[in-house]
């Protein structure tokens, strides 16, 4: 019961300690990039450029409303520019967002460094430079200050040539050393006008109640977007680096499960047979006085399921309890160790989960290699001799 007790905590604990700090980092990426959703056109992903863009329809605002699955939409516009001010000039991705939507979607007006973010009102004019947010490292090496106004020049959706002035009303940093040297952020509606794209957009950010419930969301989307020429595509599609990372730290998890589970199979093994070799003088008298083999094996293999079940019991209260304190109490990394996460697309922070997948998981691998682990000692009990049982020493 220790060895199973000892292994079922251990694997909940691990698996829960990796799967919680998954959904903490994909929360945390999505939430500061894509979204767990978009709706784009068919193509966009692969070569995003203005002409794949789409009319936001009747129809697609009502399937965003009525999908039970989804919590908020926001609109994007991506455009490649360069920002000049004075003699600095520096190429940057231009994003165009709904500033009273875009919480919803992501963490972007969380992430102000100085300044503030974009007004729901701050359309620009004839008389007044359209609004923008700078990266920090985009600010500085620009040398210019929040307060200022920059030069913005890109290609339209009629591939002229366009030109603009903007000021610079804040900062941000996301942790992401490219986006925080190439990011801006425009209100939606001025670079639909700087682009002359009309009320066309490039993309719909999506987010959802529920991440389980995230392939059934873009399914249903799906049904109704195929016909439009446009497709729901979920974080994986958006962000592959980030789900290969995952999956080959997951590898690694497997590996150390796997090490684990031939650890605890010979263990419980080796106490098995122990046991019962060492009452083959009993078997022996029990199956002379007309015990069959057949109940005698019976009898040892329900001492053995019995001894698991409070073994599987008692492992799953301890490894809940633990897990239940690192999900309200998570480990935040600092120092170098929280650069090295963020470096490799980490979250720094180490949180656990209690989803029942970490102990369905864990229970049913734990059981099964229990039982193969005590075959061998009930076939030594159905091969048992009633004389050599009694003779046994």
């Amino acid at each position: 019961m220790s060895a199973v007790i000892f292994a079922i905590m251990l694997s909940i604990i691990q698996r829960g300690m990796q799967y919680g700090t998954y959904a903490e980092t994909i929360r945390t990426a999505v939430r500061a990039s894509t979204g767990y959703l978009q709706i784009q056109k068919e193509g966009y992903n692969k070569n995003p450029t203005l002409q794949r863009s789409f009319v936001m329809t009747l129809q697609i605002e009502t399937a965003l409303r009525d999908s039970p699955s989804i919590d908020g939409s926001s609109p994007r516009i991506e455009a490649d520019a360069l920002l000049s001010y004075r003699d600095q000039s520096f190429g940057a991705m231009i994003m165009g967002v709904a500033p009273k939507s875009e919480n919803e979607v992501t963490d972007f007006p969380e992430k102000i460094r100085s300044g503030r973010f974009l007004s729901a009102d701050s359309a620009g004019s004839d008389n007044m430079a359209a609004e923008i947010v700078v990266g920090d490292k985009l600010l500085q090496n620009l040398g210019a200050r929040v307060g200022d106004s920059v030069v913005v020049l890109a290609h339209g959706y009629d591939g002229l040539l366009g030109n603009m002035f903007a000021k610079i009303v804040g900062t941000f940093r996301t942790g992401s050393n490219e986006f925080d040297r190439m990011g801006v952020f425009m209100n939606i509606s001025d670079l639909q006008s700087f682009l002359s794209m009309g009320n066309r957009i490039n993309a719909v950010a999506v987010s959802v109640r529920n991440p389980n419930y995230l392939e059934n969301a873009a399914y249903s989307l799906n049904r109704v977007l195929k016909p439009q020429g446009l497709v729901a595509l979920t974080w994986q599609d958006l962000l592959p680096q980030l789900k290969q990372m995952i999956d080959l730290d997951n590898s690694s998890g497997v590996l150390y499960i796997i090490i684990l589970l031939f650890v605890v199979g010979f263990g419980i093994l080796n106490t098995v047979l122990m046991s019962i070799t060492e009452r083959f003088r009993e078997y022996g008298v029990m199956l002379s006085l007309g015990m069959s083999q057949e109940r005698l094996v019976e009898a040892v293999a329900l001492e053995v399921f019995f001894m698991l079940v409070i073994g599987f019991i008692i492992g799953n209260g301890i490894g809940a309890a633990v897990n239940s304190y690192w999900v309200s109490h998570p480990i935040v990394l600092g120092g170098d160790l929280a650069k090295l996460y963020e470096e490799y697309g980490f979250a720094p922070v180490l949180v656990s989960s209690l989803s029942s997948k970490v102990f369905l998981d864990s229970s049913l691998t734990i059981f099964g290699i229990s039982m193969v682990s005590a075959v061998y000692p009930l076939w030594r009990v159905l091969r048992l001799e009633p004389l050599k049982g009694i003779r046994h020493t």
